[in-house]
């Protein structure tokens, strides 16, 4: 019985060993093998970068124009009187737009959706805020990148 629990654990040893082996083998061979490029004989040249507030301030505005070239996904449930605060209110405004626009809400509560307990996923729908005004009613934002407007709900009852 000795014999045999001895003669286990040398196998062991040796398929342990066996396994350090060839994983250095595999990765040394992976290493060894040099990477082809191409280097083009005119290299064109380099431009300066610009300074970090002109770039972010650009990227800001490339941001915004997309956003307004392309139509937002949302939904508007009932209709704003005119001159209330939610008639200045567009689908796919940001949050910090229309806290501007409109001020800050009575209320506001904030939970996940579903795609929140989805793995890996860093999509713009992981939570949902809503924003609740008296006397106009209730705004959703889609929160996990821009915290951007999806729906207007006008309940003057609110």
């Amino acid at each position: 019985m000795l014999a045999c629990v001895a003669t286990r654990e040398n196998d062991m040893k040796h398929a342990y060993l066996i396994l350090a082996v060839l994983s250095a083998t595999l990765a040394t061979g992976c290493a060894s093998q040099p990477a082809k490029t191409e280097i083009p004989e005119k290299a064109p040249p380099v431009s300066k970068p610009a300074p970090a507030k002109e770039s972010a301030r650009k990227e800001t505005t490339k941001k915004e124009a997309a956003r307004k070239e392309a139509p937002m996904e949302g939904e508007v449930v009932g209709k704003p009187s005119p001159g209330s605060k939610f008639a200045q209110l567009k689908i796919g405004m940001t949050l910090s737009q229309v806290e501007k626009l409109i001020g800050p809400p009575a209320k506001q509560s904030t939970h996940p959706t579903g795609k929140a307990s989805i793995p890996f996923y860093f999509g713009p729908d992981r939570w949902v805020i809503h924003y609740a005004y008296r006397h106009e009613g209730v705004l959703t934002f889609n929160s996990g990148g821009d915290q951007v407007l999806t729906r207007i709900e006008v309940n003057r009852a609110e």
